[in-house]
């Protein structure tokens, strides 16, 4: 790997571990929404009681969680990260919710620490896209997997089709002088379509590759961009004093007003569901 993206993964780790507490301290209230964001993956992975399952990118256990009630006692979810202090929460409510059949295990997605055809499954939701070595990481999704075993992948859609995201965004752009596409590992990185097309380089016959939207509607009175914030941009906020930070928190409220109508916030969502099978 070249000095850049060896540098580029140093950031990716450490960025990821400030944002861990973040991520843990709103796993359980977003566990819903998390659910419904989760199905579409879920079912495009075909799961099945007793497979197992390697989960990459799994922060502080989601779909990890939803992917271990499927498979059962009798199957495994490996839920990973290349943080550790992402995965100290998806332990902890594994172990809560009395889910034996999944473990945690930090690992980098682009150079995974299992034998080859060693799961039946792979899934990554919102995780893939913070790879500096696409490639590799997708090559090493195919190798862990069994011959017929299928790799599903979720990522964002189109930073303008994202309301949460481009109020966010806009909001940092005039506050923080900073863009949540600053970073060649954004999360929209995948939003024109390209993830097909690179699973398919990796040698993975492409099984899906189609748009997911949702129309969220949220009561109004509650700050419930809050989440999203701290979990994107805790490494941005933790440099601002009281004053900045307000400032920038009110510049987010105001720029959601325009989606408010008869009492509740009128949001839009879209992602991309790639799905992939190891010939």
């Amino acid at each position: 790997m070249s000095n850049a993206l060896d540098d580029l993964k140093r950031a990716e780790h450490r960025d990821w571990n400030a944002r861990g507490p973040a991520w843990a301290k709103w796993a359980e209230p977003l566990a819903k929404l998390a659910e419904r964001m989760n199905m579409p993956l879920v079912e495009a992975a075909a799961l099945q009681p007793g497979l197992r399952v390697l989960d990459l990118a799994s922060g502080a256990g989601e779909p990890a969680l939803q992917i271990a009630r499927a498979v059962g006692p009798s199957g495994q979810v490996v839920a990973t990260d290349l943080a550790d202090a992402m995965l100290e929460g998806a332990q902890r409510r594994a172990a809560a919710e009395g889910l034996a059949q999944m473990k945690t295990q930090v690992a980098d997605m682009e150079a995974l620490p299992f034998a080859d055809a060693a799961f039946d499954r792979v899934t990554c939701r919102f995780g893939i896209m913070f790879a500096p070595d696409t490639a590799k990481a997708l090559a090493e999704a195919r190798r862990v997997l069994k011959p017929g075993g299928r790799a599903a992948y979720l990522v964002w859609g189109a930073l303008e089709a994202n309301s949460m995201f481009r109020a966010i965004d806009a909001a940092a752009r005039e506050v923080l002088e900073g863009s949540l596409l600053d970073r060649p590992t954004h999360p929209f990185r995948f939003a024109d379509g390209s993830l097909a097309r690179h699973l398919a380089d990796a040698g993975m016959e492409i099984l899906e590759d189609r748009t997911v939207a949702y129309s969220p509607e949220i009561e109004a009175g509650q700050p419930f961009w809050r989440p999203q914030v701290e979990m994107m941009l805790a490494d941005r906020l933790s440099t601002l004093d009281k004053g900045a930070r307000a400032a920038f928190e009110a510049k987010v409220e105001a720029n959601f007003a325009p989606y408010l109508r008869g009492g509740k916030y009128h949001l839009g969502a879209e992602t991309r569901l790639v799905v992939g099978r190891r010939p």
